[in-house]
């Protein structure tokens, strides 16, 4: 069977278990973002579980590129946080199920708590008085939705007009903080280790975790416009050949102890609540794996807008 997912997805401690115990050899073809495995799969790339993320799969639905996820078939459906099966590409109106939701997690601000003072909203990293360079995602969206939320607009994704999303990037463009953009981890770990940046948005709590365990003092923080937060988890393609497997496998990666090596590994919360009877309490507590309300609670749903490729292009104003 064919497994197409991002490459972190494919941790051994996880996969070779359910090849030892099913027989089933998994073929791990990765993708880099969402557009390359619409691309694919458009372009008719033979695949049976596919990795997606809320908020991005709506284009790859109403192209009849994903079949609806049966639910009888998943064993822990009904052991789900409610939360995490929120948003239209995980159930839509009619109450067709397109991805069953394994982990979770927010993004935020990170800084050097030995360089700078608490920051602690967008309005501050961008606007506020303290020495030093910031970093920003490469990615459009990300980073025109974080300058918005400090210009006082948002919360949501599509409350933001066109309009604002030009103010956005006149204000990306004004500003003189910015020092570069960031795509990958390590990319972003390596800026603040050397002190290159003060500060980054959009970061995630495990790239302060990893500045941590160097013995920097970097801290993540929920900036109080609200932090947005990402779900992603299996989808099953179009023209999945093995549709047994496929079950078998998301199964699998929602098993509560799998859930688990993901906890551990890379400090995502996970979506079945099961995850509380096998995960040490010192985690629980850290994730706030027994916190659904920790999904809602600050968050945004991760989303893209209708109207992308306006954002797209007003964002080439500021990078191009």
């Amino acid at each position: 069977m064919v497994f197409f997912g991002y490459e972190d997805s494919f941790l051994p401690d996880v996969l070779q278990p359910f090849e030892a115990r099913t027989g089933i050899q998994v073929e791990t073809p990765a993708f880099a973002d969402e557009d390359e495995t619409e691309a694919k799969l458009r372009a008719g790339f033979q695949a049976d579980v596919v990795e997606l993320c809320s908020g991005e799969a709506g284009s790859m639905i109403e192209a009849g590129l994903l079949q609806p996820i049966d639910t009888s078939r998943i064993e822990a459906w009904d052991q789900i946080f409610s939360s995490f099966k929120e948003g239209e590409d995980v159930i839509d109106d009619q109450g067709n199920v397109w991805i069953v939701p394994l982990q979770g997690g927010p993004f935020g601000i990170v800084y050097l708590a030995d360089e700078v003072e608490p920051i602690t909203s967008y309005q501050q990293l961008f606007f506020g008085d303290y020495e030093g360079d910031i970093a920003v995602s490469e990615e459009p969206v990300s980073t025109i939705w974080d300058m918005a939320m400090a210009l006082g607009y948002g919360p949501q994704v599509d409350d933001i007009t066109d309009d604002q999303v030009v103010e956005a990037v006149d204000a990306l463009i004004a500003t003189d903080r910015i020092r570069t953009t960031w795509s990958e981890d390590g990319d972003l770990i390596q800026l603040l280790a050397t002190g290159e940046v003060v500060a980054a948005a959009h970061a995630t709590p495990d790239i302060a975790e990893a500045l941590q365990e160097e013995g920097i003092n970097a801290v993540y923080v929920a900036p109080s416009e609200g932090q947005i937060l990402w779900k992603c988890g299996h989808g099953i393609s179009a023209n999945a050949k093995n549709l047994d497997a496929a079950y078998a496998l998301i199964n699998h990666y929602l098993d509560p102890e799998m859930q688990l090596v993901f906890a551990e590994e890379y400090g995502y919360m996970a979506s079945n609540s099961a995850i509380l009877d096998v995960a040490p309490p010192e985690l629980v507590e850290e994730l706030r794996l027994d916190d659904p309300g920790a999904i809602d609670q600050v968050t945004i749903p991760e989303g893209l807008p209708e109207n992308e490729e306006f954002w797209d292009d007003q964002w080439q104003r500021f990078a191009g």
